[in-house]
């Protein structure tokens, strides 16, 4: 019997045998020959993930000044049993994600099925034929114990496992561009050794054929601008030599918007690698920062949010900081500063640590604790308690729950014998969560409730009138705003109703 790939909402994908695979080479081959035929260049993107198949329906997109695709893509997802069902979902003209972003399935459905130049594979095939190949495998950082970030470490095995793929594949003028999010000294101390290494099994001169190496780090927002965090933002880029700059900054220029969000080259991919983890360990750092002082404000009785508001309006040197919530999620601030930090010693064999960031982390990742804290100030034994969650993803209309600060609420409720029920209206699966019953719809979520969580700040939730909440609870349950999501005029509403209202940051 075939191994079975099956996608979030159920439907059952067979893994392609031998002879299938022996006819989508035969397929490749055909259509490989026919782009090329029509003057285009032929781009493979390893990984179909939040990152990848968006980026490549972006690139197959791109269009020259007389309205032509530049491009062909490959989507290249490997046939596992976890992930090849979105090989033939992607076929079919539907995104494997679920975004607010009504651009998302407008760009599938153009590139897919009206301009045809976007097509999934499972084949490693499309590397062979690649002009340029876009690396978008995911790369975690490993925390052995919660609260201790300083302990992390990256396992880049799958991450070179991938490389080698492509050393064993690739042309020798193929470039590679990296784009998943990678310790500093990767490109240089991992990724050009490996493709050197594979390149001379094959009989190729590598000092005259250099590998063509270059990283250019993603920005995406899976959001509202799910799209133009691709098409539309600056990118940072370099390349291991003087030719693999050329080319990449050659393809950004085809895809992104380039002229209104000009390109920033760096000398090396160590400064293009530190860059993004850099980037991200800021913010984390600085999400860290109004944490701490939520706490404060919720003891003297301030609301953080308005003290937020406050310091903001003061543009150009503090209207970036960052809010409070339930806690810090998603594939990006979780563990960039992990990676660097692990880089020091693992990849430069460098004493020190980045404690600034690794602190700003583990106060990040503890902090649903609070949240707990909090409902425990109103119902000190959890035990039996109806709990509501609203919003399982990491962040507002979207529906990626890598990391998401919820599933450490739920754990712990769990843990205190809580009984939680779940929704969100982007999720269908919890895949990290799977005992927990993620409902179609709030009325089952929260009938019953003695606590209502707003984890997530979901556009949804703002059609519901209190008065809505309470009469579909069928109580008077604790309403929990973690995310700044009730105004005043919706807490007073609550309480006259004859809830208790708490929030995070919220004195």
């Amino acid at each position: 019997m075939k191994n079975i790939s099956l996608s979030p909402n159920g439907v059952e994908y067979f893994l392609p045998d031998e002879e299938e695979s022996r006819k989508e080479r035969l397929l490749l081959e055909d259509i490989t020959k026919k782009q090329r035929e029509q003057g285009r260049k032929i781009v493979a993107v390893q990984g179909m993930g939040f990152v990848g198949c968006v980026m490549a329906a972006v690139v197959a997109d791109a269009e020259d000044n007389d309205g032509n695709p530049i491009y062909y893509v490959h989507g290249q997802q490997r046939a596992s049993v976890r992930s090849f069902w979105k090989v033939p979902i992607i076929n079919s003209g539907v995104p494997p994600v679920n975004s607010s972003d009504k651009e998302v399935p407008e760009i599938f459905h153009r590139t897919v099925k009206e301009k045809e130049t976007f097509r999934a594979t499972w084949s490693n095939y499309a590397f062979e034929v690649a002009d340029i190949v876009v690396v978008d495998i995911q790369l975690d950082a490993t925390k052995p114990a919660f609260g201790e970030a300083e302990r992390g470490y990256c396992d880049l095995s799958a991450f070179r496992d991938g490389m080698r793929t492509l050393g064993k594949h690739i042309r020798p003028d193929c470039l590679i561009l990296v784009e998943t999010t990678v310790p500093p000294g990767t490109c240089e101390k991992v990724v050009k050794p490996i493709i050197e290494e594979e390149l001379a099994n094959r009989g190729i001169d590598v000092v005259k054929n250099p590998p063509l190496i270059a990283h250019s780090y993603e920005r995406v927002m899976p959001g509202a601008n799910y799209v133009k965090s691709i098409r539309n933002f600056w990118r940072v880029f370099s390349g291991v030599n003087k030719k693999s700059k050329e080319l990449a900054r050659q393809f950004l220029e085809d895809v992104l918007d380039t002229e209104q969000y000009p390109l920033t080259e760096l000398e090396n991919t160590n400064a293009s690698e530190m860059a993004k983890v850099m980037e991200n360990s800021y913010r984390a750092t600085n999400i860290a920062l109004t944490l701490e002082w939520a706490k404060f404000a919720e003891q003297i009785g301030v609301d953080i949010f308005k003290v937020r508001d406050a310091i903001r309006k003061r543009k150009g040197t503090h209207d970036n900081l960052l809010r409070p919530s339930l806690g810090v999620g998603g594939y990006c601030l979780t563990k960039d500063p992990v990676l660097a930090n692990w880089s020091m010693e693992a990849i430069f064999d460098l004493e020190g640590s980045l404690d600034m960031a690794i602190n700003a982390v583990n106060i990040n990742d503890t902090m649903p604790l609070h949240t707990v804290d909090l409902i425990k100030q109103v119902f000190p034994d959890l035990r039996d308690l109806e709990i509501a969650v609203l919003g399982v993803s990491y962040l507002e209309d979207l529906g990626d729950t890598r990391h998401s600060p919820s599933e450490t609420l739920v754990k712990v409720l769990n843990e205190s014998w809580a009984i939680v029920h779940a929704h969100d209206p982007y999720v269908e699966y919890w895949a990290e969560m799977e005992n927990v019953p993620v409902h179609d719809n709030i009325e089952e979520a929260v009938k019953d409730a003695d606590v209502i969580i707003y984890a997530v700040g979901h556009k949804q939730y703002k059609d519901y009138r209190p008065e809505n909440i309470v009469q579909m609870s069928g109580k008077k349950p604790l309403i929990m705003d973690c995310s700044n999501f009730l105004n005043d005029a919706k807490v007073a509403e609550y309480k006259r109703l004859g809830c208790v209202v708490k929030g995070v940051g919220k004195g």
